[in-house]
């Protein structure tokens, strides 16, 4: 497989798909400018490390780019720690409120529909029980979604991406782009490819990266 194989891959995609929805539109641009003649060494370097397909490459610096984009229009790690725990505190209130209520006030069940299916709604487990000793039906109980929400929250706190400080990133979509390429080529094909990396880098977002850039943007991991 040589890099012009690789190439002829990607212009066979572009005859393939010229016809992509206007949100997908991105895509045409992002794989003619992979085909430009500027890419070739690229290409070359690429079909060395053991490319077979010059649409993996193509769907891998999609997928980066679109991964980076997701990643830079989220709010920051401090933001997105801050409102999380501003859910688990609401959480918390609420159900100290319902739990504090006047008992005749919350005990009992008020009966509603679901999908034209009869239910019970309660505040608290004593109404939906008592709602399912007279009439048995699915009973939703406010107490016990409070506590699956309270879990569900703590695992999304837990599991909360790092995110590197945006004081730390010159050009952040650049910088996410090219941790995701490396990751893909490095697991793909056993090395970051960081030369490969830099000259998509410059064709795709249309400013002049090196290989010196891209080495330091690696050696900085998104916290």
């Amino acid at each position: 497989m040589t890099g012009d194989d690789l190439r002829k891959h990607v212009l066979v995609w572009l005859m393939e798909n010229h016809n992509l929805r206007p949100e997908h539109a991105w895509r045409i641009e992002v794989a003619r400018r992979l085909v430009c003649d500027e890419m070739q060494p690229a290409w070359d370097d690429l079909a060395k490390h053991g490319a077979t397909d010059g649409r993996h490459i193509l769907s891998f610096v999609i997928d980066a780019a679109e991964d980076a984009h997701r990643e830079c229009v989220r709010l920051t790690s401090k933001e997105e720690s801050g409102r999380i725990a501003d859910v688990a505190d609401a959480l918390d209130k609420l159900r100290e409120a319902i739990a504090r209520a006047p008992s005749p006030l919350l005990d009992g069940a008020h009966f509603i529909e679901i999908d034209g299916k009869p239910a019970a709604f309660s505040w608290r487990k004593r109404g939906a029980k008592v709602a399912q000793l007279h009439n048995p039906m699915q009973a939703i109980c406010l107490d016990d979604l409070l506590e699956i929400a309270q879990s569900a929250i703590m695992d999304v706190a837990a599991h909360q991406p790092g995110r590197m400080p945006e004081r730390q990133r010159d050009n952040p979509q650049l910088t996410a782009f090219v941790h995701h390429l490396a990751d893909h080529f490095e697991k793909r094909y056993g090395g970051k490819l960081m030369a490969s990396v830099a000259r998509i880098a410059t064709t795709t977002y249309g400013d002049p990266v090196t290989k010196e850039q891209i080495e330091h943007i690696l050696r900085t991991q998104p916290q």
